[in-house]
């Protein structure tokens, strides 16, 4: 079993240059995504809306904390926006194959912007927790549209390079969101913070609206390629059926993601409490966010392409399990120094093993049913969120240091499965295909 392969039919079911001809010429041949106005402008929207929700990310257990509410409403914030978004991934992902994506996907943003600006003037526990389940709907609005949109305008066998330039985006909102925040909340109070916050996606919005007018999605049918081998299906019966969400890759692709999503979902919950545990200000506990950040806007594209070339699975596993020892370390950390180290290690790996599964998942995804992959595999990602954030909570009330720790392993141990499974039946696919 290698994790050391180059995309080939068997494993991705992917069209584009056959294996071990990736010359010169060929790489000639690639324009800049940028080039392209509706990738540029779809990008640069989804990480203006992220500079939004991350000038307040560090901020609201915080405010909801000064405001009177418990430890118990505190968790119940974090718990209610991944639930929720959990929950409405499946009926939006089903949705965006049968309507306007850009329709929901600015639906979303409007949304999002009207429940920031409900945030300032909130005082009730019980409707913080409202809030944030109203955030998580309109999260789930636009996430998969958005990436289903992306997927339809890729050329194809440039995946991972395309999902790691959002990867960027988002990484972009979190890198300049979160200084910003605390330093307007330290000396100027919550409330500027949030109307900044939700006047950040007016611009995202207007972008969508005027660079998609006229825009009309072709839903491709996927085409047989005459040069691929036949791919097993989940069922082992040596079939291809491109259509099925239900392949082991996407539903290992998939369990992944939700080992990826634990790490996020435990910083929801815990994170600026803990580092405020710990006796650092608000503009300290913004840096924290911001050191993660870089590297993942620097390393993200970069990492999407190299994947494009040279495989995914290496860099997906071999980043997730460092990243689950990386939260056990977390548990032992006392310094700022110490954090501002593993925060640039963490985000450099989150952007490898992050760019690499996107691109995975989007090669896995049938043509026709990109909008209903997607909401899957972000229902996985808020799920592995949701399940971080809930036991993080808990865990947090015995001891602060349990969180890092028993999730980091349990996040190892999960990723660890993942690829065992994936290896394996890579090597019976091999061998069926051979055997054909």
């Amino acid at each position: 079993m290698n994790l050391k392969y180059k995309r080939n039919p068997v494993e991705d079911g992917t069209a584009g240059p056959p294996p071990g001809i990736e010359n010169e010429n060929y790489r000639a041949k690639r324009k800049s995504l940028w080039s392209d106005k509706h990738i540029a402008s779809l990008i640069i929207a989804v990480g203006i809306s992220y500079l939004g929700f991350g000038l307040v990310s560090p901020l609201r257990t915080l405010y909801a904390r000064a405001e009177g509410a418990s430890g118990g409403e505190v968790g119940l914030m974090g718990a209610a926006f991944l639930f929720s978004g959990f929950v409405f991934l499946f009926p939006f992902g089903w949705l965006s194959d049968r309507v306007n994506r850009i329709a929901l996907i600015n639906g979303g943003l409007l949304a999002h912007m009207v429940i920031t600006l409900l945030y300032s003037v909130t005082t009730s526990g019980e409707l913080f927790i409202i809030l944030r389940f109203a955030e998580g709907i309109s999260a789930a609005a636009v996430m998969p549209a958005a990436r289903a949109t992306l997927a339809d305008l890729i050329p194809k066998g440039r995946n991972g390079e395309g999902f790691g330039l959002m990867g960027a985006a988002i990484t972009f909102g979190m890198l300049g969101g979160p200084p910003v925040g605390t330093f307007l909340a330290e000396g100027f109070g919550y409330t500027l913070a949030y109307w900044l916050a939700a006047g950040m996606f007016v611009p995202a919005i207007v972008l969508v609206l005027y660079t998609f007018r006229d825009y009309h999605r072709v839903n491709p049918q996927p085409q047989p390629d005459p040069d691929a081998q036949p791919q097993a299906r989940l069922e082992g019966t040596g079939a291809k059926d491109t259509e099925s969400l239900w392949t082991v890759p996407l539903v290992m692709g998939c369990l992944f993601r939700v080992a990826l999503g634990i790490g996020p979902g435990l910083a929801i919950t815990v994170w600026s409490i803990y580092m405020q545990d710990l006796g650092f200000s608000l503009v300290l506990i913004g840096w924290t966010y911001t050191v993660y950040a870089i590297p993942m806007l620097l390393v993200g594209p970069s990492a999407g392409r190299f994947s494009d070339r040279y495989g995914r699975l290496l860099m997906m596993f071999g980043g997730g399990l460092l990243l689950g020892l990386m939260w056990v370390v977390y548990g032992f950390v006392t310094t700022f120094i110490m954090f501002v180290l593993l925060g640039i290690a963490e985000g450099a790996l989150d952007a490898v093993a992050r760019s690499a599964n996107d691109g995975y998942m989007a090669d896995h995804s049938p043509a026709s049913k990109r909008g209903k992959a997607q909401a899957i595999f972000n229902a996985a990602t808020q799920f592995g969120s949701l399940f971080g954030a809930v036991a993080g909570g808990f865990l947090y009330e015995v001891d602060k240091t349990f969180p890092f720790i028993i999730l980091g392993f349990f996040q190892f141990f999960l990723t660890l499965v993942c690829m065992v499974i994936l290896l394996l039946f890579q090597r019976k696919s091999a061998r069926q295909a051979f055997q054909a």
